[in-house]
């Protein structure tokens, strides 16, 4: 089975939440502090919900996954016009495509698993981490806003508008990798709530939402569920 990962990476959200913060007037300071204070809101969430679509290689992924600091997420991943269903709880984790994603994913053996799963729940190994980051905050956050450190950045602020009826900054970052827009809450916490690739190999607009709010997610009973072990045997 291919690996899917998070790929919104690519869309240049590690460069917008690097730099230094500070400054009385929020959307007075430079491009960096708004970054930086953005990275700070972000890392102090205990749940979110990402969604969003990003084109990596060539191949359109959608996001749509709320996930916490215990281990639980609930949500559902596109690929290929496929779309699984994905739930994490405690630390387990467990996916349900359709048979779209599975041909997406695994052409090769699709007849073979569409058969052996049917609609079961797929229950994902300890050591393997395609669907796992996606149920961790700190995994999911890591992944997004982890730092290249070395590139050659500009930044650039913009006039202050409105996101899902917040007021949020928009702070242009290009590089190398291309042109990405970061837009950022003007009142605390600052969260980034929006990030935008319109440039380069890795294009594609994820939001975020429902900062720290709980959501209930309950295990598939065990005969619903097939080992993805037992798959790859």
């Amino acid at each position: 089975m291919t690996r899917i990962g998070l790929a919104a990476a690519g869309l240049g959200m590690a460069a917008l939440l690097t730099a230094c913060g500070g400054g009385d007037d929020f959307t007075d300071q430079s491009g960096q502090k708004i970054a930086d204070a953005s990275k700070k809101a972000m890392k102090g969430l205990d749940a979110v919900k990402v969604a969003g679509t990003v084109t990596t290689d060539g191949q359109e992924i959608a996001i749509d996954v709320q996930t916490n600091d215990q281990g639980d997420c609930t949500g559902s991943l596109g690929v290929g016009g496929g779309t699984t269903e994905l739930l994490g709880v405690d630390g387990d984790v467990w996916f349900r495509p359709d048979e779209a994603f599975w041909r997406a994913s695994a052409p090769d053996s699709a007849d073979q698993v569409i058969a052996a799963v049917g609609d079961k729940w797929v229950a994902v190994s300890s050591s393997d981490d395609s669907f796992g980051e996606f149920c961790d905050i700190d995994d999911l956050l890591d992944e997004l806003i982890s730092s290249d450190g070395d590139e050659d950045k500009t930044y650039s602020v913009k006039e202050v508008v409105e996101v899902d009826g917040d007021d949020a900054v928009p702070v242009d970052q290009k590089d190398d990798d291309g042109l990405s827009t970061g837009y950022v809450l003007v009142d605390e916490p600052h969260y980034l709530v929006k990030i935008e690739k319109t440039e380069g190999d890795d294009t594609g607009s994820v939001t975020f939402s429902e900062f720290d709010e709980d959501f209930d997610v309950t295990a598939p009973p065990e005969g619903d569920v097939i080992s993805l072990d037992d798959l790859e045997g």
